[in-house]
């Protein structure tokens, strides 16, 4: 279990036979379909009483099918100005049908977990996950639950919320990107900016607000601090089946995305 100051956050993820968050011990599966669904298309988990807060996905530009293997790109992203982590994102692997992309997420305590994530092309010019992986630490990596369209990380930007092109400095530098803006179903409104040189899946920078618990003023902020190319695959062994039993006796690692579990990764407040 992750403490990160005062207030407490910890992880949890969503029983799938409700949608509503539960505690770790109380982990479920979903089906996995094959559409494809826009970032702000997404069916809103409820809020629960125990305040869990549900961070947006981060977006995604271009074809990953078209991204040279080997390129990275790291973000540093805040929650709530309380938890900061460290992201890497990186596409490892191309095959004949499918690209991997592995994103590393370092805590500043030192935890460490990789999830790799198979896409095949959907019909639909996006792209669908048919398979998860993750590690944590030193442990042996662990296949995930299978996840729906509306879990599935990095969703296709829609072009139909494009606000303009704008100059944006972060930390990596000085950005012509696209600005996007949508409200997702609990009325936040979520900005992001995309510029698609920047590989694998273009994000620059992307602020939220949060909405789901009035208890908390400060959103979610997401910027590029650095890119570069090389990456080589971090998952090296084979994958054990998903055992719900080590995970609640273990804990869930921290993460942003719907990789374990059916719903995404959300915060609750002790």
């Amino acid at each position: 279990m992750l403490r990160v100051g005062v207030p407490t956050l910890v992880t949890v993820i969503a029983a799938a036979a409700c949608a509503a968050p539960v505690r770790q011990a109380e982990t479920g599966t979903a089906a996995t379909t094959a559409a494809m669904e826009s970032t702000n298309a997404e069916a809103p988990p409820p809020v629960s009483a125990t305040g869990a807060i549900w961070p947006p996905r981060m977006p995604a530009a271009g074809k990953f099918e078209e991204v040279p293997l080997g390129k990275w790109a790291d973000y540093e992203e805040s929650y709530l100005d309380a938890a900061t982590i460290r992201e890497r994102v990186a596409l490892v692997a191309r095959g004949s049908e499918a690209v991997t992309i592995e994103t590393t997420t370092e805590m500043r305590s030192g935890d460490r977990t990789v999830f790799a994530t198979m896409f095949a092309s959907a019909s639909n010019a996006g792209w669908r996950v048919t398979r998860n992986v993750f590690q944590v630490a030193d442990d042996d990596p662990m296949e995930s639950p299978a996840i729906g369209p509306a879990q599935q990380p990095y969703p296709r930007v829609d072009p139909n919320k494009l606000v303009g092109t704008e100059m944006i400095s972060v930390k990596a530098g000085l950005f012509k990107a696209n600005h996007y803006r949508y409200r997702t179903p609990y009325g936040e409104l979520v900005d992001y900016w995309v510029d698609e040189s920047v590989a694998p899946i273009g994000l620059v920078k992307l602020e939220a607000e949060q909405k789901q618990l009035t208890g908390f003023r400060a959103g979610f902020k997401f910027e590029l601090v650095a890119t570069g190319s090389g990456a080589i695959p971090q998952i090296t062994k084979p994958a054990r089946p998903f055992d719900a039993q080590v995970i609640a006796r273990q804990g869930l690692p921290w993460t942003r995305h719907a990789r374990v579990g059916p719903q995404p990764p959300a915060k609750v407040v002790q």
